[in-house]
C-alpha cells in the first residue's frame, strides 16, 4: 500500500496542529507556509477532514481550522480512510470479482488476513501514539489482536 500525498500532508498537518495551543483556531494559510505545503492543497485536505468530523472550521477574521476531537480519540485508520480512495493492498481485497485469477488464487486468503492485520494496526494508532512516539520520546505504539487475527485464521 502506498499512500498518497494527502495522507501523508493530512497526518503531519494534525500532529503539528496538536503541538499549538489547545482550543485555538489556525490559519491554514499560515500553517501551510510553515510547513511547506501549497496553501491550496493543504486546504483540499482541510476540507476532507472537516467532513470527516476531524477538524472543526470557522470562518472569518479570527476563524481557522481546530481538531474536533482528542487526539487519543482519532486513529490513523480515520485519517487514511478519509483521505485514500481505497485501503486495499491488493485489489482482490478490497474490490472482490475485479481480479481474472480470483478463483484460482491460491493466496487469496492470505492478503485478506494480512489486509485485515494492516486495518486492525491502523484503527488501534492514534493520533496521541504519534505524537507521543514522535514528539515526546514515547515508544511506538503497540499493536495488539494482530497475532490473534493471525492466529485464528492460520
Amino acid at each position: 500500500m502506498k499512500l498518497s500525498k494527502a495522507s501523508d500532508y493530512a497526518l503531519v498537518f494534525l500532529a503539528k496542529l496538536d503541538r499549538l495551543p489547545k482550543d485555538q483556531w489556525v490559519s491554514v494559510r499560515e500553517m501551510a507556509t510553515a510547513l511547506g505545503i501549497p496553501s491550496r492543497f493543504l486546504s483540499n485536505i482541510v476540507h476532507q477532514l472537516v467532513q470527516a468530523g476531524i477538524l472543526e472550521s470557522h470562518r472569518g477574521v479570527h476563524g481557522g481550522v481546530k481538531l474536533a476531537k482528542k487526539p487519543q480519540e482519532i486513529t490513523v485508520g480515520d485519517i487514511l480512510e478519509t483521505m485514500e480512495d481505497s485501503m486495499g493492498l491488493v485489489d482482490c481485497v478490497s474490490q472482490p470479482g475485479q481480479c481474472p485469477i480470483e478463483s484460482h488464487c491460491d493466496i487469496l486468503k492470505f492478503w485478506a488476513v494480512t489486509h485485515g492485520l494492516v486495518l486492525t494496526a491502523l484503527k488501534q494508532i492514534t493520533l496521541k501514539d504519534i505524537i507521543t512516539f514522535v514528539y515526546e520520546g514515547g515508544r511506538p505504539p503497540r499493536i495488539i489482536k494482530g497475532e490473534e487475527l493471525w492466529e485464528k485464521n492460520f
